[in-house]
């Protein structure tokens, strides 16, 4: 079964009802199976693996290895100071082509993640907890390198995983975080049950994989983050984002002084190849 987060499609109430209590019977009765079954079924991205660079080509490449594979990151520019980019689900450092050209031509230098499953890294399988290892182990490879972090920017699950990174390795560095789906798990809940799957499944899966790395699904929660919004952090987000509704991050920012800058009609992807989107953001970097 080929799932995804972002499709648009439902099954007929029928089907979903039946699948729905099938999966739910199997989470039940054989929960070690469940997590197996789910994981096969629910942390598979399917997004584009190959793909050709546009706008900027990448100066060098190289591979860091993670719990789970190994992890391909493109490096972009000569400057002193870097900026790292992380992408979202089912996509890849791809995604930010345009807007990567623009920040080298400022003088940083860009650190581009494929993370886990995407792009031209290792594996077929992806989840929150591998984005937020990825993006902590390139930090602290920076780091070991005497390499000065200017800023992340990341854009839908790879926002998120920002937001979940420790808040030692997020202090003294700006922070934008694009299209957030704010009540992540909720979203995804709500997309496995509308399929036909049981949210019993999910909780699994997330069980099992969070597990491996010493956390609980709820601890990575954005609300669970909050605290780390006294930080230099931007937002960016479209007011019509189907995947990531904007009354969320609205209600998430509420009484908090975080700069919001807002689109309308770009959506949740197209929003990272916006020209003003891309100017409104360099300004951000390029600011004291």
């Amino acid at each position: 079964m080929k799932f995804s987060y972002f499709a648009q499609g439902k099954q007929g109430f029928g089907i979903a009802t039946l699948v729905r209590a099938i999966t739910g019977g199997i989470s039940t009765l054989a929960p070690k199976f469940s997590g197996y079954l789910g994981s096969k079924i629910l942390l598979r991205p399917y997004g584009k693996r190959h793909y050709s660079h546009s706008a900027i080509t990448p100066n060098n490449s190289q591979s860091l290895t993670t719990t789970i594979g190994q992890a391909n990151i493109d490096w972009y520019g000569q400057g002193e100071k870097v900026v790292i980019v992380s992408h979202g689900w089912a996509d890849s450092s791809y995604s930010f082509n345009h807007m990567i050209k623009s920040i080298t031509e400022q003088g940083y230098r860009v650190a581009a993640i494929d993370h886990i499953g995407h792009g031209r890294s290792s594996g077929n399988k992806a989840h929150l907890p591998s984005f937020i290892e990825t993006t902590e182990i390139l930090i602290n490879h920076c780091q070991q390198q005497s390499i000065e972090i200017k800023a992340i920017i990341g854009h839908s699950m790879g926002a998120i995983a920002t937001l979940n990174l420790p808040q030692h390795l997020l202090e003294n560095k700006k922070l934008i975080l694009i299209s957030s789906p704010i009540k992540f798990f909720e979203l995804m809940f709500e997309k496995v049950e509308q399929i036909g799957i049981s949210r019993k499944l999910l909780i699994a899966v997330l069980e099992r994989i969070t597990k491996q790395y010493g956390k609980t699904w709820q601890q990575l929660q954005p609300i669970e983050q909050k605290g780390k919004l006294a930080l230099d952090v931007t937002f960016v987000h479209d007011s019509k984002d189907r995947y990531a509704p904007f009354d969320d991050l609205e209600q998430f920012l509420q009484a908090q002084k975080n700069t919001l800058i807002t689109t309308e009609g770009l959506g949740h992807t197209r929003i990272l190849g916006d020209t003003k989107v891309i100017k409104q953001i360099t300004e951000v970097l390029v600011a004291a």
